[in-house]
């Protein structure tokens, strides 16, 4: 405090953020159970696969990855596009062993998605509210677009071919967590060159928890 006026506190510089950026691979679309308009009931569904890069500013500090058992039916249109099979979760820890791992893991951090809606709305329904709610959840889509106009469209493949980045498995979570983590990277370059500091950063790419 200085001559009675309370300073308020100077904001982040992109280098001191510490983010978590993760993908989720899931057996479908609807992270909760929910009626249809027919009157069926759509039971939740789950995650089967999760992939973490941990940065400090743009410097990758770890990796990590794990399988998630499921109780549920697991779509062949998704073991296609995923190549997770049944037998493959067949010897994977439960979802609250997984969960019991990575949270300590996301603790203190920005969480990053690329489309974040998507998988927040799963780390929302799977992890615990006192887990999620203290933590501020930031889409590299949302940040690509404020800081590349020129690209039009903006899902992950099209924003790896954009910035020459090579995704050696898409749809597997540890290597879209990577090429996500890689995107970030560049994203966090633009940004300083534009003289953004880290809530300027954040603004433009975070969504709020009550929109997932």
């Amino acid at each position: 405090m200085s001559g009675g006026v309370l300073l308020e506190p100077a904001s982040p510089a992109l280098r001191e953020l510490r983010f978590a950026v993760l993908d989720l691979e899931t057996t479908g679309g609807t992270p909760r159970g929910r009626w249809d308009r027919q009157g069926r009931f759509v039971p939740a569904s789950e995650i089967t696969e999760v992939g973490l890069v941990r940065l400090s500013g743009p410097v990758v500090e770890d990796r990590w990855t794990s399988l998630a058992a499921i109780e549920g039916f697991l779509p062949e249109e998704i073991q296609r596009l995923t190549g997770i099979t049944l037998p493959m979760l067949a010897g994977a820890p439960p979802w609250e062993r997984v969960a019991l791992q990575l949270a300590p893991q996301l603790e203190g951090r920005i969480w990053v998605a690329h489309h974040a809606p998507f998988d927040g709305s799963f780390l929302k329904a799977w992890l615990p509210e006192g887990v999620w709610r203290r933590h501020r959840l930031i889409c590299t889509r949302l940040l690509a677009k404020r800081l590349i106009p020129e690209l039009p469209r903006r899902s992950l493949a099209e924003l790896c071919e954009f910035l020459g980045i090579v995704n050696t498995r898409a749809h597997r979570a540890l290597q879209d967590a990577e090429a996500t983590a890689e995107a970030l990277q560049h994203l966090l370059t633009r940004a300083e060159a534009e003289g953004m500091d880290g809530e300027a950063f954040l603004a433009a790419g975070e969504v709020a928890w009550s929109k997932v």
